[in-house]
């Protein structure tokens, strides 16, 4: 049993390559797809700032073969153009269309869009999308006031111009390294904010505003960067200056999402076998350890918050800014790597945004410019500290632009949202939710945003069509709360069943499924400042935690998480029996020599995750629950797709059973493919080996049951084979292209597949624009598993360059693309 499931080690790379299906309908088909339309003005010209009536760039997003044409309608005040889009390039689900815009004498013009597909021509503005032509004027680009510009700091021509909404100050000057911090870059009031141009402002340049009345000096609202060990100046930054190796990235879709929750303070350094680290550790830290999550097995990590903070050492969930990136951890830019290394890796990244509220302390943003802009006064009031005032533009597009910001500059992947229960304390924070996801549904339709919401509430994940937040996944509280009283109560009481099976089916539409992200433990349940520890120490009381119970019933819960239907999370740390705290001291680093000390338990969670990529176990995949034993205190479901069939068995009791009858859907041979209490993960069984043949004896509902060995705290997988006897590995029910390993690799790497049906088969390695590289079988081959060998070398046999490249496999039945990474 252990040989065919740590075979699956590296499969947990596994990325179906996502098309939204809003997109699936982008084709030449005479219709515009106006829920894939976008230009952000802020973000879709290069430069972002023109300026001195120079040339620039235009960028529209559509879906990807949406559009037959694209033009740019330009006034300049005295004539009216066309200027020609065309493709620029890719991202996603999506086309980039590009024209450019020839330089000018006019101080001021402005352009609106036209968008055609066959016969159909539509129109975007700053009203929107549009049947017809604009009569908004469009957008505005004025070379003399510059209000074009985006608000903070942006580089441009020359140097960088600086935009600052201050309705409440009458004066105000931007003072810095450029100007040597003095009053000789005044600033132009320009509606609510204030503008100006800085020559010789440079990358890297710290500032900061001055505003009169009253002499006050301010970071940006909007800084990229700050310098916290100096005053906490802001440093201006080059969004677009890092060099991505992955520009195209495919989020795994939700439904195929395991999460893991990292602290990027608290990850590396204890024990570490990787080198030493410093406290807190780093964006680079995270980044040179990205072996592990591969090794792990999970394809998603959920960052705690990474946005600036009070001091160094935090959780992160006592934000000062939406924007920048905390300076202890490093650079933006070194953000920008950890980001492309994981990318690198098949492994997206979720960001944790703190919306809700502002810190107590060093809350800059409090009385802005003198007066109260960015908060209500009085105050209203969270737990954690004072909420921004929601119900004023300004404020709304500061976040909304911050969640495009992340998007976009640092490539980010999604969204957990902090508490989304307390953004409703004001009238505005519900249709803010809302319109954060669909600004993100339109323009970065593989983004996955999840809501931190206690207690449930189905209308968070409602779409907001419907009137519901339209978050895409969400907290599922009442799993967690009933799977951790059935693990404690395990100890000395009787947990309920019946409770178990609530659980895995869900409580209803958008409760259940791909809605709702499943957790045993993250860091708020092991977390001492929010009334919690780690299981392992609530079930273990005494050091180091890790007796027999510790083991059993922490592995039952993570499976049983990984393996029911919804999104999986998992605590950094858990892969290893951790007992160590979740918190931001030295002592609360994770402890890397767990990793050799449990490394059964690692063994463990591999192959679980191994397991969880097959498609029955996804998270809106099928699932029947007909053995509930009470009295036993044993749960056994049905988890199916088209190409597999699973039983999960899990047993709460402290009782091994050695023949214990379980009702089978299927009349075919099974086999055990995983035994959380097996010998092999550190358990000492039972198990149950080999080919296990069911009787023609009705059970639970099913023709044909089975007599087994089931352990104490133990979760048992079995899975369906063919009708045939003895031990030979049954024939495949479906074509199947595995993730093949290693990967990333270097020199060279194995892929297996399988094929259902016997018939000419090929392989073909393909590079990113769709180049045939390597053809690596093209002839018949018979029904079965099988596997070939790539040596990163092309069809000429030369040494393929780094990069991410697409190997297909066809057969006479299907077509499928897997993703490899190619490292030299």
């Amino acid at each position: 049993m252990r040989h065919q499931t740590r075979a699956f080690r590296a499969a947990v790379l596994f990325i179906l390559l996502l098309i939204p299906p809003a997109a699936e309908a982008a084709a030449p088909d005479n219709n515009v797809e106006w829920n894939g339309i976008s230009h952000v003005w802020w973000q879709d010209r290069r430069p972002l700032c023109p300026r001195a009536n120079e040339s620039f760039a235009v960028r529209i997003q559509a879906y990807r073969d949406d559009l037959t044409g694209a033009r740019v309608h330009l006034d300049d005040g005295g004539s009216n153009s066309w200027i020609t889009a065309a493709v620029a390039g890719q991202r996603g689900a999506y086309d980039i269309w590009q024209a450019t815009i020839p330089a000018t004498s006019a101080d001021t013009i402005s352009y609106w869009i036209e968008l055609t597909d066959g016969t159909d021509t539509d129109y975007l503005s700053v009203s929107g999308v549009l049947d017809s032509s604009p009569a908004d004027g469009g957008w505005t680009v004025d070379f003399v006031t510059l209000e074009h510009a985006p608000v903070g700091a942006t580089l441009c021509t020359g140097g960088a111009v600086f935009r600052v909404w201050a309705p409440g100050a009458t004066q105000c000057y931007v003072r810095g390294d450029f100007n040597g911090w003095d009053l000789s870059t005044p600033m132009t009031r320009v509606g609510e904010h204030f503008i100006a141009f800085a020559s010789g402002a440079s990358a890297g340049d710290e500032y900061k505003y001055y505003f009169n009345p009253g002499a006050i000096w301010k970071a940006d609202a909007r800084s990229r960067a700050f310098n916290a060990a100096d005053n906490g100046n802001s440093i201006i930054e080059d969004p677009f200056g890092y060099t991505w190796t992955v520009d195209d990235f495919e989020t795994p879709p939700k439904d195929q999402m395991i999460v893991y929750q990292l602290h990027v303070g608290e990850f590396a350094g204890r024990n570490d076998p990787f080198g030493s680290a410093p406290h807190p550790s780093r964006y680079i830290d995270v980044a040179a350890r990205v072996s592990h999550l591969v090794e792990l097995g999970v394809n998603a990590v959920m960052l705690n918050p990474v946005t600036e903070f009070p001091g160094d050492l935090s959780a992160g969930y006592n934000p000062v800014t939406a924007w920048a990136p905390e300076w202890a951890y490093g650079t933006p830019d070194e953000l920008k790597y950890m980001v492309d290394v994981l990318h690198q890796n098949g492994i997206a990244v979720i960001l944790d945004i703190v919306w809700n509220h502002f810190s107590f302390n060093d809350n800059y943003l409090w009385y802005y410019d003198g007066t109260q802009i960015y908060f209500d006064d009085p105050a209203v009031d969270t737990p954690w500290g004072s909420q921004a005032d929601f119900d004023r533009e300004p404020v709304r597009e500061y976040y909304l632009d911050s969640a495009l910001g992340w998007l976009e500059e640092y490539h980010i992947d999604g969204f957990r949202m902090d508490a989304t229960g307390y953004m409703t304390l004001q009238t505005g924070g519900w249709s803010l939710m809302q319109q954060m996801n669909d600004e993100i549904d339109r323009r970065f339709a593989g983004a996955v945003v999840i809501a931190e919401q206690l207690p449930d509430d189905s209308w968070v994940t409602r779409p907001t069509s419907l009137g519901g937040a339209g978050f895409d996944v969400q907290y599922f509280d009442w799993f967690t709360d009933t799977i951790r009283a059935a693990i404690f109560d395990a100890a000395t009481g009787d947990p309920s069943m019946g409770s178990i099976r609530d659980i895995i089916y869900g409580a209803g539409t958008y409760l259940s499924g791909a809605s709702v992200l499943n957790y045993f433990e993250l860091h708020d349940e092991a977390w001492p400042s929010s009334g919690g520890q780690r299981a392992v120490k609530t079930i273990d009381t005494t050091y180091p935690h890790d007796d027999v119970y510790a083991r059993g019933r922490t592995t039952l819960a993570e499976g049983l998480v990984a393996l029911a239907p919804g999104v999986p999370a998992v605590l950094m740390g858990t892969e290893w029996l951790e007992d160590a705290d979740f918190g931001t001291d030295l002592e609360n680093r994770i402890d890397w020599a767990k990793k050799t000390n449990y490394d059964e338990i690692f063994a463990y969670y591999v192959d679980l995750f191994a397991l969880r990529i097959d498609a029955a176990f996804r998270a809106g995949a099928s699932c029947d629950v007909r053995h509930v034993n009470e009295g036993g205190n044993v749960i056994a479901f049905r988890r199916w797709s088209a190409e597999s069939d699973f039983v999960v068995i899990a047993n709460f009791s402290n009782t091994d059973y050695s023949g214990y009858r379980i009702g089978l859907p299927e009349d075919v041979n099974w086999r055990e493919v995983l035994n959380s209490r097996s010998p092999i993960y550190g358990g000492s069984g039972p198990v149950n080996s080999g080919t296990l043949v069911p009787e023609q004896f009705a059970y639970d509902g099913y023709a044909v049951s089975l007599v087994m060995g089931l352990p104490a705290m133990g979760l048992v997988v079995l899975q369906a084979g063919t009708s045939q006897t003895g031990d030979e590995p049954p024939l495949p029910r479906a074509d199947a292209l595995e993730p093949n390993y290693p990967n990333p690799f270097n020199p060279s790497t194995t892929i297996a597949f399988s094929v259902a049906a016997p018939g000419r088969v090929t392989l073909r390695v393909y590079d990113v624009s769709g180049r045939l590289v390597r053809t690596l079988l093209d002839g018949t081959m018979p029904a079965g598993r099988h596997e070939a060998r790539w040596d990163g070398r092309t069809d000429r046999g030369a040494a393929a360059a780094s990069g991410v490249y697409f190997c297909r496999l066809a057969t006479p039945l299907s077509t499928k693309t897997q993703r490899i990474v190619l490292l030299r």
